[in-house]
């Protein structure tokens, strides 16, 4: 029987299957697979009879193959039979090319199902079959005989999709780690796997090649373009020779075509990634062949829901056709906040799609499909902020960003203005929650200037709306009012009072901003105005806590708390954005109502924390540590600096959006904190806030968010028992633990103990610090 190439399998062993014989030892050394080596030589030797290593071309399952069975070889009797079947067209080649792969002796008898199972029938023996997905059938019909027939007999095999035998162990080989950030570590960076393979690979084909703090970012992004693929990696690095590592990371963005090389003894399924997934794409079905090059369109993952609106199939079909595709390694799936399951493409195997979908006559239709699936689903998502539902809105949008930005992208292209404004409005909010001012405010612009755009409809207006706000928060003040005129313009001739109040209330913020106190206070008054004949609560609470601080500016302390009296019940009984709660707060304590302060900034902490909104945490965490400050007291003072680290370390992940004004008064905060308890202690609660998850950090019963106490007490504002601070007292006195001891008649040991803890709860690094800090507090005499 012959294989592909015209060759007996006997002889295509001899080629093709060089690494395996001869103690089937890896070419090069294997980089970042010590667990997986050593979590299979557990499973090899466990009870488990078959082991089938799965995932996509090029996850490197052959090479881990070679390296686990050149481990646990020796443990079997009659030891490891490799068999190479990439070259076979049938299924029904298996059993010769079994049956090749055997000891010389025991290649008299034809290949046949049975004679294999009476020679394998008293053998302890390790059989290897390696690439079996495109003769599953074969595979799976000749193993479930030797399994029954054969007792001693264990069995791996590689495969880019389950066997689906009863019993089979799967154990998936996913791409290699890649690096968390480009901001790491030089050494860390050097460490992690995928950049060290692309090391390992690229000193092969260029000796003096060295990996410096000038290149490492170039190397992390390729290793990250290309999945972290192991044959993909060590594709790129063989580019080397050609290509500085900036180059050649341009030229990968433009596609996988520079991933190739030709090499005599490699398969020519693994000279390059093209033919690497198109060795499993030939395996598909029509109907898997469609929605796969169908997700193509899609940025970043994709919903169930989504891929069968794109590909033009029922739920049902999709659910089946998409769990294929899993099973292939074509796709990888992870939850999403609901539970529900996310799919998502690898780099590689996506551009190989485009690739397929660009092919086709309908690769326009496929992305007008993908457009009008993201216009509806924005749609039905501002109707939940409409409804005053936020955390929704952000739940059901925050994944979706990447793909509301391709269908933005495909309708600019052909020529929708009016869709793509619709798309452009709401990546701007979701930028400006992000901190990505710059980049939403040029999205609006450019939209905006399309002279296709239709004016006169809502749409229109939300986008002057929208990038007023941007343009404010970027400190662009004239475009800022001119964007905010106009939008005031278009929704009173639209008729729409609430977002004219809203403008106008922007173009209030505006003068307030610029020191025009008079303008400011009329246009937030006439919001206010619109806002109650509205008949919007929510709304006009946001007006109200405006007015309270221009009433402060002013210094019109009795006018502010009328306003803030007003708002606080509309705040709590209709709610609003944690920004504007958190703000309340900060009136409060300004105004000296530092209990009620207290209680409002908790619960905009709480509400952003509890709703998943993190681009409204830091803003609510740092109004809170501010009123915390003013306590003036060693606890307080703690969880203030634990607050703001946690909220910078917040805004830094999600790129968050910070007022200047009240960043600037942080700052000043800080410094005020450094002195008063010491740089140790103010590093320590640093790190805290950073490191610590925040639900451990905003919970009292652990001692880090001290709860409010009235200032008058000193003591009472600390976390120190009774016992403890007439320690406090005795060390300011200047006491030594043994004199200590004698004093309240307790051991020694006792003593140094509630000196040890004292110095912990109050943050202070020795017994001098807590001398002065109970002198200074008039404690001690």
């Amino acid at each position: 029987m012959s294989t592909g190439d015209g060759r007996d399998p006997a002889e295509q062993r001899d080629t093709t299957a060089v690494y395996w014989a001869n103690g089937v030892c890896p070419p090069t050394p294997l980089v970042g697979r010590d667990h997986d080596r050593a979590e299979l030589r557990r499973i090899i030797q466990s009870p488990a009879r078959l082991v089938t290593l799965t995932g996509p071309g090029g996850a490197g399952k052959t090479r881990l193959a070679q390296a686990v069975v050149k481990d646990v070889r020796a443990a079997f009797r009659d030891g490891a039979w490799p068999v190479e079947l990439a070259a076979l067209s049938e299924s029904g080649q298996v059993p010769s090319a079994v049956t090749a792969a055997c000891p010389a002796e025991l290649q008299r008898d034809p290949g046949t199902a049975d004679t294999i199972r009476e020679r394998l029938r008293d053998r302890e023996v390790l059989l290897v079959l390696d690439n079996c997905e495109h003769v599953a059938t074969g595979v799976t019909d000749l193993l479930a005989g030797l399994l029954s027939y054969c007792p001693s007999l264990r069995v791996l095999t590689t495969s880019r999709h389950p066997l689906q035998i009863y019993g089979e162990r799967l154990y998936p080989v996913r791409p290699l780690p890649l690096p968390d950030s480009r901001r790491m570590p030089f050494a860390k960076l050097a460490d992690t796997p995928s950049i060290a393979l692309f090391v390992q690979r690229a000193r092969a084909v260029t000796p003096d090649f060295k990996l410096t703090d000038d290149n490492v970012g170039d190397v992390a992004e390729i290793c990250r373009l290309v999945d972290g693929l192991p044959l993909a990696i060590e594709l790129a690095a063989t580019k080397l020779r050609l290509f500085a590592p900036a180059a050649l990371l341009t030229r990968l963005r433009d596609g996988i075509d520079i991933l190739r090389f030709d090499l005599a003894n490699v398969p020519p399924r693994q000279q390059s990634m093209r033919a690497a997934i198109h060795w499993s794409y030939q395996l598909l079905s029509p109907r898997e062949r469609h929605l796969l090059t169908s997700l193509g369109v899609f940025a970043d993952g994709f919903s169930l829901a989504a891929a069968a609106a794109v590909a033009q199939v029922t739920r049902n079909l999709g659910e089946e056709l998409l769990e294929s595709l899993l099973d292939k390694g074509l796709l990888s799936v992870s939850p999403d906040p609901d539970g529900e399951p996310r799919f998502h493409q690898l780099g590689t195997i996506q551009a190989f799609c485009i690739e397929q979908l660009q092919d086709t006559i309908d690769e326009h239709e496929v992305r007008d499909r993908h457009a009008v699936y993201f216009l509806q689903l924005v749609a039905d998502a501002e109707q939940e902020l409409g409804d005053g539902r936020h955390a929704a809105y952000l739940r059901r949008l925050m994944p979706e960003q990447a793909n509301v930005l391709a269908a933005y992208r495909h309708l600019r292209f052909r020529g929708d203005a009016d869709s793509a404004l619709a798309l452009a409005t709401w990546l701007s909010r979701f930028m400006f929650s992000q901190g990505e001012l710059g980049a939403g405010l040029r999205m609006l612009k450019e939209t905006l200037a399309d002279h296709s755009t239709r004016t006169g409809h809502r749409r229109h207006a939300d986008a002057l709306h929208s990038a007023g706000a941007l343009a404010m928060a970027a400190g662009e003040y004239a475009l800022a009012e001119d964007y905010q005129r106009a939008a005031v313009a278009a929704y009173h001739k639209l008729g729409l009072a609430f977002g004219e109040a809203a403008a106008l209330n922007q173009l209030g913020n505006i003068a307030r901003i610029r020191g025009d106190l008079r303008a400011a206070r009329t246009l937030c008054e006439q919001s206010l105005s619109m806002w109650r004949a509205a008949e919007a609560p929510g709304a006009a609470a946001r007006a109200l806590i405006d007015l309270a601080v221009i009433s402060l500016s002013h210094g019109d302390v009795p006018a502010a708390d009328e306003a803030v009296d007003f708002a606080l019940p509309l705040l709590e009984a209709h709610g609003a954005d944690q920004n504007v709660r958190a703000l309340a707060g900060l009136i409060a304590f300004r105004r000296g109502d530092h209990r009620e302060a207290e209680r409002i900034c908790r619960s905009a902490v709480a509400a952003s924390v509890e709703q998943g909104t993190h681009p409204e945490t830091p803003f609510a965490l740092e109004a809170l540590a501010l009123v915390l400050s003013g306590h003036r007291r060693p606890a307080s003072d703690l969880t203030a600096v634990r607050l703001i680290a946690a909220a910078n370390s917040i805004r830094a992940g999600t790129q968050s959006y910070a007022c200047a004004q009240v960043l600037s008064y942080v700052d000043r905060t800080l410094q005020h904190l450094r002195q008063r308890l010491g740089q140790v202690a103010f590093d320590n609660a640093c790190i805290a806030g950073r490191s610590l998850p925040l639900p451990t950090l905003l919970d009292k019963d652990a001692g880090l968010l001290n709860s409010y106490v009235d200032p008058a007490d000193d003591f009472e504002d600390t976390i120190l028992t009774a016992r403890e601070r007439e320690v406090v007292v005795l060390v300011a006195e200047g006491l030594t633990n043994r004199q200590i001891a004698n004093r309240l008649r307790i051991a020694e040991w006792t003593a140094i103990n509630h000196v040890r803890n004292v110095m912990r709860k109050l943050g202070l690094p020795s017994r001098v610090h807590v001398a002065q800090w109970a002198t200074q507090r008039h404690l001690a005499p």
